[in-house]
Order: structure tokens, then C-alpha cells, then sequence
């Protein structure tokens, strides 16, 4: 997304401490980020998050990691230990927004009870980001991305068996986003009643929430979801992708009746204009193996046709590389926040934040010392 105009960014002046780790967490306030927020991830000084440690590795620093947390700042506290925690209180002093990921029951454990926290500091935002909940018969379990699908119906709809998703639809839509989202309706709160919130992420509910209109369907109608059969997953034969004679995919999506005459007049085109078009699922399919899957998309334009992209192939296409969609991190392209006051930042080490956030909040040396671990 391109900047229109120069307003500031909306989030300016906003800081959030991030507690999280893995994905979900750290995706949210790299959203947040970049809408103008300070983030201050806390983490452990033994290792810190630990996609730090995730190959590949560029420049000391994990490329997943690098990916979601560039533009915040690294804080490291022992929160196991007293002076931990009494660093972690001072700087919730100064705080907007406190991102967290634990089970539930650990912050409370930890002696940082989000409800307390919230009583505590009556304009704080809480957001605790979780599988399920914070409640019901499955709040303690464990899990990841695959079973909060498979909870929220994805699964089940695409047919079950096989290789996971390709996308962390749970973790990132469900809960990083539906948080984010969360976090920010809450600061527009706050800014008209001064109240800040607590809030109940649960990935599996927001996964679920994207199924919406098809649940509604499919129950509308008595039935379950027909994986490979609903209209915008493969039952109609012009809203599915196809192999071209190189390898390569082509997306066809003509749903609406111009665009499919467009189509058929395109493809009776491309075969002499004599032949009649087969329109059937194995009708295109035989037709696109005939040519090459860029062929294709420069005779189907204006067809709501294209390329199925390859993660090499995304950085240097034209589309993308006029909307600066990619910027240069420790040298290598990653896909820029799609806001327009994103800006391009480097990777936080663990801890680089602790002098010059830590220091001016009036805490002991020694006590610095030994709530980082001597970083």
C-alpha cells in the first residue's frame, strides 16, 4: 500500500510491550509497528524468542524472526526473578498496550494478572492472544495453527486429509489480525471514554469467523461444507487453477457472465476461432496444458485471469515492484506491512533497548543487572 498523502502515522506515540513469542504475537505488533507504534518485545536473556535461532540465519539473526519484528526494540528481563518483574511493573508504567501468548493462568502466575493489570493501570490495553480462549473445556489445552483449524471447521472443509494449509490461517487472520484489529478499536475507545480493555484473543474463533458466510450455507442447507466442491473452492470450473504446458499454474476466476464471455471468446481465439470452447473442468484443463502459463496470461487479459506466482518469482514482478511491495532487509527482499506508514527498520539484538529504556525509569543499576541477566 502506497501513501496518499503525509499524515502521520495513527499509532504514533503509542507503546506496546510485547510478551509474546513465535508468530501470532509477534505478527500483531509487527502490524502494529507498522502503524506508528513503539514496540518493546520482552523477552528471556537466555536465547529470547526463539525463532532468533530459527535457520536461516543472516547476519547472527534468524530470517523468521528478522521477517516479523523488524522496527521494535529488544528488552530482556528475567521475569522469574523479583527484579524482573519490579523492571516489567516500571516499564507497564509507561506502556499503552501489553501483548501476551501464554496459557491461561501463567501471566497471574507470573504476578502479572491481566485483570489485576488492568485495575491496576486503568488505561491500559491488555491483550492476551490464545488457541482457544481464556474459557471453556478446552482453554488449557495445547495446540497450534493446524488444530485451531481443524476446530474452527478449515479443515474439515478442504477435505481433511493431508498436508497442513500453507498458510497459518489460525495464527496469523484468526489471532494476529483479529487482534490487532482488537487493540486498535480499543485505543479508539480509550481516546473517547479513557478507559483502556482486557482482551480474549482466541485464534480457533477467529479462524472460524472467516468461514461466515460459507457456514452460513452449508447450514442454511443442512449439510457440511463439500471440500473441493463449494463454489469458491474448485466446484465451479471457472473458479480454479490449472496447469499450463511449462509447469507452471494459472489462476482463472471469470465468475461474473462478462468476464466468462470474455474468456470463451479469448479461447476460441487462441485455437484458430473455429473450435467450439469446452467449458467443463476437464475441457480447460486440457486446453491450458497446450501452452505456456505466461502465454496464457498475456492472451487472457482483461479476463480475470493470471499466474500462480512463485515465492521467487514475487520480489521482481512488475505489479510489485511499482507498488514497493518488497524492501531490502539484512539483504534480502521481505514483503513490506502492507500500511501506508510502514517503514523499512532494522533487526532488534536481544536486549539492545535496555539502557535507553530501562535507564530512565528511575530503577536501580544493580537492579538493572540482574533483571536482564547483565545485558
Amino acid at each position: 500500500m502506497q501513501a496518499l498523502n503525509n499524515t502521520p502515522p495513527p499509532l504514533a506515540g503509542v507503546r506496546v510491550l510485547d510478551l509474546s513469542r513465535l508468530l501470532p504475537g509477534p505478527y500483531c505488533t509487527w502490524t502494529l509497528a507498522a502503524l506508528g507504534a513503539e514496540v518493546i518485545r520482552i523477552e528471556p536473556p537466555t536465547g529470547g524468542d526463539y525463532t532468533r535461532e530459527l535457520p536461516p540465519l543472516v547476519n547472527g539473526h534468524g530470517v523468521f524472526f528478522a521477517a516479523i519484528n523488524r522496527g521494535k526494540r529488544s528488552v530482556s528481563l528475567d521475569l522469574r526473578k523479583p527484579e524482573g518483574l519490579e523492571a516489567m511493573r516500571a516499564l507497564l508504567k509507561t506502556a499503552d498496550v501489553l501483548v501476551e501468548g501464554f496459557k491461561p493462568g501463567v501471566m497471574a502466575a507470573m504476578g502479572l494478572d491481566p485483570a489485576r493489570l488492568c485495575e491496576e493501570h486503568p488505561r491500559l490495553i491488555v491483550c492476551s492472544i490464545t488457541g482457544y480462549g481464556q474459557t471453556g473445556p478446552l482453554a488449557m489445552e495445547p495446540g497450534h495453527d493446524l488444530n485451531y483449524q481443524g476446530y474452527a471447521g478449515i479443515i474439515a472443509a478442504a477435505g481433511g486429509e493431508g498436508t497442513p494449509p500453507p498458510i497459518q490461517v489460525a495464527d496469523l487472520a484468526g489471532g494476529a489480525q483479529s487482534a490487532a484489529l482488537s487493540i486498535v478499536a480499543a485505543l479508539f475507545g480509550r481516546g473517547r471514554h479513557g478507559r483502556g480493555a482486557y482482551l480474549d484473543c482466541s485464534m480457533t474463533e477467529g479462524a472460524m469467523a472467516l468461514l461466515t458466510p460459507h457456514l452460513a450455507t452449508a447450514l442454511a442447507e443442512s449439510r457440511d461444507l463439500v471440500p473441493g466442491g463449494e463454489l469458491l473452492t474448485g466446484g465451479y470450473s471457472a473458479y480454479r487453477s490449472y496447469a499450463c504446458a511449462d509447469g507452471g499454474w494459472l489462476t482463472v476466476a471469470p465468475l461474473e457472465p462478462k468476464f466468462m464471455a470474455r474468456l470463451v471468446s479469448a479461447l476460441q481465439a487462441a485455437q484458430g476461432g473455429e473450435a467450439e470452447v469446452d467449458c467443463s473442468e476437464e475441457g480447460l484443463r486440457r486446453v491450458f496444458l497446450t501452452r505456456p502459463r505466461d502465454e496464457w496470461v498475456a492472451a487472457l487479459q482483461g479476463c480475470c485471469v493470471g499466474p500462480a506466482l512463485t515465492a521467487r518469482e514475487l520480489p521482481t514482478h512488475p505489479q510489485h515492484a511499482a507498488r514497493g511491495a518488497f524492501e531490502a532487509v539484512m539483504g534480502l527482499p521481505m514483503v513490506r506491512a502492507p500500511f501506508p506508514w510502514a517503514q523499512s527498520n532494522e533487526v532488534p539484538r536481544l536486549g539492545e533497548g535496555n539502557a535507553e529504556l530501562l535507564g530512565p525509569l528511575g530503577l536501580p543499576e544493580a537492579l538493572i543487572h540482574a533483571a536482564t541477566g547483565g545485558l
